[in-house]
């Protein structure tokens, strides 16, 4: 059942017609002139109601073409069933206030039958008077005969118009169309719609049986046994020899009253681009599958479009193959990456890198991937490209490093604990020697030697008990040692007070142990010297890192270095030891001293990330 109002209904059935807004035609136009001269009134119109309006197709006696569908007599016809007829408009009540029957042309007879298709009426043959009129029966059958004549007339213009539709859908479908004797087949019509090709084929006398024009090709049979067959349908695609090269034609044929109907199409650029397109996708093909990685694409509903055929060695078949779906592949925790994987990639979101999975064999054992994905878009359709590759030697080989490097760290452990043991001896011995010694410089000497091996044997400490050591915490080995040396070097009979500023600063060891010793002597050399007339003062320790670099200051309040010391210059072990320090780590050292104290500064970079020894430091 429709869905629309009866009125739609209606329209929908006029407009089908296409007959609204279309030229005058003299059939018409004859038609209203017959009808005026047999019912004796001046004037006749063919009628069809639109939306709003009434529309005339023919007139006679009256050029209106249109006018408002609620003031005019048809409007209120298409309601009747068949017909309408007014005597005298003027004593009417549903017509008498009409502006046409009130003044010119002060109309009062009408008579109007309706024009119908599909049980819907679309119009009205009409005639009118400017007198009263009565309608005799005949006249009436007139109109009705008239009428139907439209009626007719109506089917016959739509039927010319779907035929030459399909005339011109086949003049457009088709090269050329034969005419056969299905016993001889004798060409007997022929219609080259424009086209060349049926005179490339067989000259221009192509009014001669079929094997006659194409002697050669394999089509006569085929077609021979298609009538010895009865059946009413041939397709067939063919090729033929021309002059200018081969030809493929498409060709349709069917059987019509004891004649053969072919339709041919040329179809040589299809079959060329047919090949073109194996061709390129043979390459393709071949590329793929020469590929060291393994390829895969799949569509939206993950079904298997494309792989290399280095990928279907799973255990599986091509046919197993195909119908699994990317998630087949995996389970458990994989399962469940590769699917958030796969969304990210449909979705547009780009990937962080590659992912790794177990990929399930047919047998049921895992092997390990890596995977990369992108997502590829064409004719608005969604595709997921992507390549993997096993890892099972890389993981293996990584399995083997992981135990090497776990066998390393052992080593070096090991390798720091006993050189932390034999400094710690030889830090031993220095101390008893000083112990035993009576003559205070030797005693100094050796207390000098016993901190700075002590400086060395605290890095080796913090290097035994911590996991990365290519990383100290210098800030807590610092620490360690300022407390080491203000015990040693620390005088009785005065009070120095040691004062610390000390940032976290990572650093690997070609950088801690110069950097430690330098700071040993700077300090000691303050405790010793700095002080000399004075019971008390400062000695200060900045240290930090920012960005890059590494700042280390050494400051007191003492009575300063002697008028003209150059560093450089020196002649104490100290110095040179400071100096030779210095410059392992690429650092220069600033001093700035008068009344107020000793300042040393350094700064170097900062190579905290820097594995292996690069410093050519001994230690």
């Amino acid at each position: 059942m429709s869905h629309l109002s009866p009125e739609a209904q209606r329209l929908d059935v006029l407009h089908s017609y296409e007959i609204l807004d279309t030229p005058e035609t003299k059939e018409f136009d004859n038609l209203v002139t017959l009808a005026a001269q047999i019912c004796e009134v001046p004037i006749a119109k063919v009628n069809f109601i639109d939306d709003k309006r009434v529309w005339s197709k023919a007139n006679y006696g009256n050029d209106l073409k249109e006018s408002p569908r609620e003031y005019n007599f048809c409007h209120t016809t298409i309601r009747e069933d068949e017909y309408m007829v007014v005597e005298d408009a003027s004593e009417d009540d549903r017509f008498s206030h009409f502006e046409f029957v009130t003044a010119d042309p002060k109309l009062r007879f009408y008579a109007g039958v309706n024009i119908k298709r599909n049980q819907q009426n679309l119009g009205t043959i009409c005639v009118l008077g400017q007198e009263p009129k009565k309608l005799s029966e005949a006249q009436l059958n007139a109109l009705r005969t008239l009428a139907g004549e439209i009626e007719a007339r109506l089917e016959l213009h739509k039927k010319n118009r779907e035929l030459e539709t399909k005339a011109a859908f086949l003049e457009a479908s088709v090269d050329f169309m034969l005419v056969l004797d299905p016993d001889t087949l004798l060409v007997e019509k022929a219609n080259r719609n424009g086209s060349n090709l049926l005179s490339e084929l067989s000259g221009q006398d192509f009014f001669k049986p079929l094997d006659e024009l194409f002697p050669d090709s394999a089509l006569i049979s085929e077609l021979r046994q298609w009538i010895k067959n009865g059946h009413n349908g041939f397709e067939s695609e063919t090729s033929l020899k021309t002059e200018s090269g081969k030809v493929f034609l498409e060709l349709n044929g069917i059987r019509k009253e004891d004649k053969l109907l072919i339709t041919a199409k040329d179809i040589t650029r299809r079959k060329q681009a047919e090949k073109a397109l194996r061709k390129e996708k043979l390459f393709s093909d071949t590329i793929i599958q020469s590929l060291p990685l393994n390829f895969f694409m799949f569509d939206e509903n993950q079904n298997l479009i494309k792989w290399s055929r280095n990928h279907a060695t799973h255990g599986y078949s091509d046919e197993e193959y195909a119908a699994l779906s990317p998630l087949d592949f995996f389970d458990g925790k994989d399962q469940q990456s590769i699917k958030e994987y796969i969304n990210q990639v449909f979705a547009g979101i780009e990937p962080q890198g590659s992912i790794e999975a177990d990929l399930i064999q047919k047998d049921g054992s895992k092997k390990p991937f890596l995977f990369n994905a992108v997502c590829f878009k064409q004719d608005g359709k969604k595709y997921l490209i992507g390549t993997s590759q096993s890892i099972e030697a890389q993981r293996s080989y990584q399995e083997k490093l992981e135990g090497l490097l776990a066998e390393k760290e052992v080593l070096l452990a090991e390798v720091h604990h006993r050189v932390k043991n034999n400094l710690a001896v030889i830090a031993g011995f220095l101390q008893m020697q000083e112990f035993v010694s009576e003559n205070e410089s030797v005693k100094s000497t050796l207390l000098t030697n016993h901190m700075r091996v002590k400086s060395m044997a605290l890095i080796h400490e913090d290097l035994y008990n911590v996991s990365d050591f290519n990383s100290i915490r210098f800030d807590h080995y610092l620490a360690q040692l300022l407390e080491f040396i203000e015990v040693k070097r620390s005088p009785k009979d005065k009070f120095i007070r040691l004062k610390t500023a000390i940032g976290r600063v990572e650093m690997n060891v070609n950088q801690a142990v110069p950097l430690a010793l330098i700071v040993n002597e700077l300090v000691s050399n303050a405790y010793e010297f700095a002080f000399e007339g004075r019971e008390s003062g400062t000695i200060t320790v900045d240290l930090k890192a920012e960005n890059d670099a590494v700042s280390l200051s050494v400051k007191d309040d003492g009575i300063g270095l002697p008028e003209g010391f150059e560093l450089e210059n020196s002649p104490t072990l100290g110095t040179t030891l400071v100096l030779s320090y210095s410059e392992q780590i690429n650092s220069k050292i600033d001093i700035n001293t008068g009344k107020e104290g000793t300042e040393y500064r350094l700064m170097f970079n900062h190579l905290k990330n820097q594995k292996g020894s690069t410093a050519n430091v001994l230690v």
